[in-house]
């Protein structure tokens, strides 16, 4: 997906291997910020799905979300001599791309996201699997913006609630204040769900 020969020549190859340990993101910085081109394409490699995932669930078509990555991308090398280590290289990476897909929704007009996440260790039929992939769509375009970003970071990244912070920009008493309004707003959908289920039900 990604092609950065636009960019001083470095080139991300899409689907690379993640053969570097988990602590490997910091040496890699390190060594791109000396003008390794290679370790660059790692780092950004190592990012890349998890990257896109997150914007497919904010902005919806998987098109836009390969644009805002490579947005992301760009944003980022940019500013690599201002990157201080404040927090890792992935919440400062998601960090990013959280702000470019807030702000192609708030200038482009984007609509609710329709969400396709793998749902790893389970095999439904496909029909129960378009349902659980409506019903997950659903639910989340209830949630603002700001409150589906947050709860896909906590939720489908595995971030911390601290670590979710830092990647909105955030303080934690927000991030957690924001988490806690996004699950009453998910509460509160999957109540009038029942309800409506139960309607239908009735009227059988």
């Amino acid at each position: 997906m990604i092609d950065l020969q636009t960019a001083r020549g470095w080139r991300v190859v899409n689907g690379a291997a993640d053969t570097d340990p988990p602590d490997a993101d910091a040496a890699l910085l390190a060594l791109g910020r000396s003008g390794n081109a290679e370790a660059l394409e790692r780092l950004l490699a190592r990012h890349e799905p998890g990257m896109l995932a997150l914007c497919r669930g904010l902005l919806g078509r998987r098109d836009d979300a390969e644009d805002a990555v490579q947005e992301a991308f760009l944003r980022a090398l940019r500013a690599l001599h201002r990157f201080r280590g404040d927090s890792s290289v992935r919440t400062w990476l998601y960090r990013i791309a959280v702000n470019v897909c807030l702000e192609w929704k708030r200038s482009r007009g984007f609509g609710h996201a329709s969400l396709s996440f793998d749902m790893e260790g389970s095999h439904p039929s496909p029909e129960a699997d378009v349902l659980a992939r409506a019903r997950l769509d659903d639910a989340l375009a209830a949630l603002l913006p700001r409150q589906r970003a947050v709860i896909l970071l906590k939720e489908l990244h595995g971030f911390s609630v601290a670590e979710a912070a830092a990647a909105m920009g955030w303080s934690v008493t927000r991030a957690q204040n924001e988490l806690y309004s996004a699950r009453k707003r998910l509460a509160a959908w999957r109540i009038s769900e029942d309800e409506r289920t139960i309607r239908e039900e009735g009227g059988r």
